[in-house]
């Protein structure tokens, strides 16, 4: 069933409010920054200096694929951004490669955009079957991995699902539940409380994209009712450079 007009409302009050207090945390560990070029952040992790602009990996599916692959000049424009989404994959799918994509490439920053693939029926946030996706361990592994080698983390909501338009039949076909809406949002809450808890700073995309109905993507901002379109990477783009400009002034080399 669809989530009623008061629950609604009450998810979206407490996510601003946890985006207020990220941000805070964020700007928060300015604080620890020491003139000897390093600084321990929120989460007591050691966070190294940072050259500007800094490397950033983006890692996810294929919302992230899409992104670096030319539907806009972003990653053109930011020739120290690397994309390494694949189409299809789940969180469990990215963590395998996390090594191989992330950390041997030794960036200063790591953005993680996943889940989409992951809230499909029969989905929980804390599942108990053994062949069950477990997304929020695989994120929390990722994130550990990340801040064990000094990089800095971002992380974010996955977009709305379908929309009013008749060119967004792919998100029908793929998951046409009325739950569907139900588990984005708490996918999304859970990564809104995670990343406060340890102090990550998160590009709210879901926000940006959402419709006034609170479920289906913005028409013009998407291409097919799961995917972004050109117009919604470019809401995306200032969204993470702002994240990214944040980090660099609190932990750029002096």
């Amino acid at each position: 069933m669809h989530s009623n007009p008061t629950d609604l409302r009450h998810l979206t009050r407490c996510r601003k409010l946890i985006r207020i207090r990220a941000l805070v945390v964020l700007y928060a560990a300015a604080v620890s920054i020491s003139g000897c070029g390093a600084a321990t952040g929120p989460t007591g992790h050691l966070q190294k200096a940072i050259p500007n602009p800094p490397s950033v990996v983006f890692i996810g599916d294929s919302i992230t694929a899409i992104w670096g692959s030319g539907q806009g000049p972003q990653f053109a424009d930011h020739p120290n951004w690397v994309d390494k989404g694949i189409g299809g994959q789940k969180s469990s799918q990215v963590l395998v490669r996390f090594q191989t994509d992330v950390l041997d490439s030794h960036p200063e920053i790591v953005h993680i955009l996943i889940g989409t693939n992951d809230v499909y029926p029969g989905w929980t946030l804390y599942p108990s079957g053994p062949n069950a996706i477990n997304s929020a361990a695989n994120v929390e592994a990722m994130v550990n991995m990340a801040q064990a080698n000094g990089i800095h983390v971002i992380l974010a909501t996955i977009p709305p699902w379908g929309c009013d338009a008749s060119d967004c039949t792919l998100a029908e076909s793929a998951d046409s539940t009325l739950s569907r809406y139900d588990r984005i949002n708490t996918w999304n809450a859970w990564i809104e409380q995670y990343a406060l808890s340890k102090g990550i700073p998160v590009a709210d995309y879901h926000s940006a994209l959402l419709a006034p109905d609170g479920e289906h993507f913005v028409p013009n901002m998407t291409m097919d009712g799961v995917h972004p379109s050109a117009a919604g990477y470019v809401v995306m783009t200032p969204m993470v450079e702002g994240v990214i400009n944040a980090i660099s002034s609190l932990y750029t080399s002096k």
